[in-house]
């Protein structure tokens, strides 16, 4: 419960309940089985209460845009409630647990997880191509940036 309240940031902007995550953290201060105890028995059941799924969307302006009447010049920032997201990483930290314990990721896997970061996946791709290098082996290397790779145009062609 913790961890998942140490990475929940108090100047995120709350859902509809108006309930910012310095209140969560206090509760949890304050009486730490309180929280698990309420969540435990969702994530037991793999229930996600309705109320917990409201939101707030916000539609703000895309700077620098020379035509506002189109929906291509606005973003919207959803708002969950803030209770939702701290179960979503409770659920998520759960998991990633049980795969790692059940050795169902890449030994390497480097992302999306606690533990190894940007600086393991340099090691090991360094490491990885000296090692078929020295075996006389051709080396190269893609990268994907599978965010780029989505035509903006295309996304809000459906608007």
């Amino acid at each position: 419960m913790s961890s998942a309240l140490r990475k929940s940031s108090n100047s995120s902007a709350p859902g509809p309940s108006g309930i910012p995550y310095s209140i969560w953290k206090q509760v949890h201060k304050a009486n730490e089985q309180l929280l698990p105890s309420l969540f435990t028995p969702l994530l037991t059941h793999g229930y996600h209460p309705l109320a917990m799924k409201k939101a707030n969307g916000i539609v703000l302006d895309k700077p620098g845009k020379p035509d506002y009447r189109t929906p291509a010049s606005f973003r919207v920032i959803v708002l969950l409630e803030t209770v939702s997201k701290i179960l979503e990483r409770l659920s998520a930290l759960r998991l990633a647990s049980t795969a790692h314990s059940l050795r169902l990721l890449y030994p390497n896997q480097c992302g999306s997880l606690a533990g190894p970061g940007y600086f393991d996946a340099i090691t090991t791709l360094t490491h990885e191509v000296g090692l078929l290098q020295a075996a006389s082996f051709e080396v190269s290397t893609l990268f994907l940036d599978v965010k780029g790779g989505f035509d903006k145009s295309a996304q809000t062609s459906w608007l």
